[in-house]
């Protein structure tokens, strides 16, 4: 595998925002490594929650307009009144179809991600429309999602639906820097039939790529974007603060 990664050629694909999905694709028989780091933290029904998620992805350029991408499984450390300590959360595989490009009148694309947690009790299946847009030096991003989240407990399953929006503008300083924001805004369903909440976040985004890494052919990245609750949910983060850093092959 080590080899193979060797190999491969160098392609840029930095990611603009933390939460919202870009319309650069990986470019065929290109392969990135990604690490995500998202960080939870206080909620007004838990006092001095803080929980951080790990997710490993490697993405492959199965042509040059469609990504396959396949995630580790991923974990998470929890310090709360109810829980200290880590736990298994999920693993899954993610594909991205390019219809079009974001330099075209608008870029398409289209979404959908599948995991299973442990000893597929529960599993989640989501569905994105992309959309984004880049004029000169900034880019919009528009993301539609569909998500079913399952969970089978004693034989019985709770169905839970999310119908979200997710917004990112970005503008490039120079050829390593950028700067946005994004927001993301989301509707839960019980059932996908009765509402019970809302969720919106929003807050700044940070993108650096770097130059190269030294002695090899691979470049890397890093986006932090940390962000605030907007809305009025107890049993949400009032602060999430997610790191991505993508190393490409």
């Amino acid at each position: 595998m080590v080899l193979l990664l060797a190999t491969l050629s160098t392609h840029a694909d930095p990611r603009p925002w933390s939460f919202v999905y870009d319309l650069y694709p990986e470019g065929k028989g290109n392969v990135e490594f990604e690490q995500w780091a998202t960080w939870e933290h206080h909620t007004n029904n838990v006092s001095g929650f803080n929980k951080v998620d790990f997710r490993e992805e490697i993405e492959i350029g199965i042509t040059e307009n469609f990504d396959l991408s396949f995630y580790a499984p991923s974990w998470s450390y929890e310090s709360s009144h109810d829980r200290k300590g880590t736990r298994f959360e999920s693993a899954g595989v993610e594909a991205i179809l390019y219809l079009s490009k974001p330099t075209d009148w608008v870029g398409v694309g289209l979404y959908a991600e599948v995991n299973v947690g442990e000893s597929g009790k529960s599993y989640e299946i989501e569905i994105k429309a992309l959309f984004q847009k880049d004029i000169g030096k900034w880019s919009f991003a528009y993301n539609l999602v569909f998500e079913t989240e399952v969970d089978r407990e004693n034989g019985d399953s709770n169905v839970e639906g999310v119908f979200g929006h997710c917004l990112g503008v970005s503008y490039k300083l120079d050829k390593n820097w950028r700067l946005g924001g994004e927001l993301r805004a989301e509707f839960f369903y019980q059932d996908w039939s009765r509402y019970t909440g809302s969720e919106v976040y929003a807050g700044p985004a940070i993108s650096y790529t770097g130059n190269g890494i030294s002695g090899t052919k691979a470049n890397w990245w890093i986006t932090v974007s940390p962000m605030i609750q907007l809305t009025n949910q107890n049993d949400s983060p009032d602060l999430m603060l997610r790191v991505l850093m993508g190393i490409e092959f």
